[in-house]
């Protein structure tokens, strides 16, 4: 059994038409788990009416009883199948604010096939224009605290020409197997935003779990309706998880360091904004104060 996990926060009418793209193009999906991250919105009361009104046989609603960021909110779902769905053998993480316009999970599931000790991701284009919004996921500047989205700008022929390959993948479309889960675990729900499937998959890089994007497989994005664009949530929780990862993999001085340095990036960034500023330089430090085991 092939399932797809679609987490919703406050965006019920994004995350129906996420869900119903995927059934029109996906046919190798049996099952859809379309969680609510407590949105207290009316969104689940949405959801049934639509499942009800289309009889979508095939979607299983669940409502996470608090928001744990995306973290927590796709453990729930994961908890959840791997307790009632005992024959599930695939699990295909894909953000909301997403769709498709052609079979985006076969390229993926055919590369689980060959080898289920990886992360698999696809192509990423963006939902606007089209353009490439990053091949896969990203590279990543430790030091600084910052990620740069891979090819973002470029053209696919010319980042696959280039032979680059990203340090992660992003989380709006990540797939992976059954048996990988039981091996490495559940995402790390302290994070709440941001780093949890980078940190994911690092601590699956040290059982010897590799990452691979499936050019073939491609998904438009919409951009984040979660974290509010740039706000102070959004730096403080940024950071706050920049600095966290850094300390778990490269250790209390260097986690300082990059806290420096990313405090830094913040306020030339937002000197404008000091509000904004300071929230990002407390995202930056307190992170390096959490724990990491």
């Amino acid at each position: 059994m092939n399932i797809a996990l679609i987490l919703n926060y406050k965006a019920a009418s994004e995350s129906i038409s996420c869900v119903e793209s995927v059934l029109a193009h996906c046919p190798g999906i049996d099952r859809v788990l379309l969680i609510d991250n407590d949105s207290g919105d009316g969104s689940m009361e949405a959801f049934e009416r639509w499942k009800t009104d289309k009889a979508m046989d095939k979607v299983t609603l669940l409502a996470s009883p608090q928001n744990n960021g995306f973290a927590g909110g796709n453990n729930f779902a994961l908890r959840w199948a791997r307790e009632n769905l005992p024959d599930a053998r695939h699990f295909w993480i894909l953000n909301n604010d997403t769709y498709l316009d052609r079979d985006a999970f076969a390229p993926l599931e055919q590369a689980l096939l060959e080898d289920d000790r990886r992360f698999v991701g696809s192509v990423v284009l963006n939902a606007e224009n089209g353009d490439l919004e990053c091949f896969g996921g990203g590279k990543l500047y430790p030091l600084l605290g910052k990620a740069r989205l891979l090819g973002k700008g470029r053209s696919l022929a010319d980042v696959q020409r280039d032979h680059q390959e990203p340090d992660y993948l992003m989380g709006c479309s990540l797939a992976f197997s059954a048996t990988l889960l039981d091996r490495i675990g559940l995402m790390d729900e302290r994070y709440f935003m941001y780093s949890e499937e980078v940190d994911w998959q690092y601590r699956a890089k040290n059982l010897g779990i590799s990452i691979k994007v499936v050019a073939q497989s491609v998904i438009y994005h919409h951009g984040s309706l979660s974290s509010g664009g740039r706000s102070a949530f959004y730096h403080y929780y940024r950071n706050r998880a920049a600095t966290r990862f850094n300390k778990r993999f490269y250790g209390l001085l260097f986690a300082f360091t990059s806290a420096c340095m990313l405090s830094t990036i913040t306020v030339i960034k937002e000197f404008k904004r000091p509000a904004l500023a300071w929230s990002g330089i407390k995202g930056a430090f307190k992170g390096v104060t959490m724990s990491v085991e």
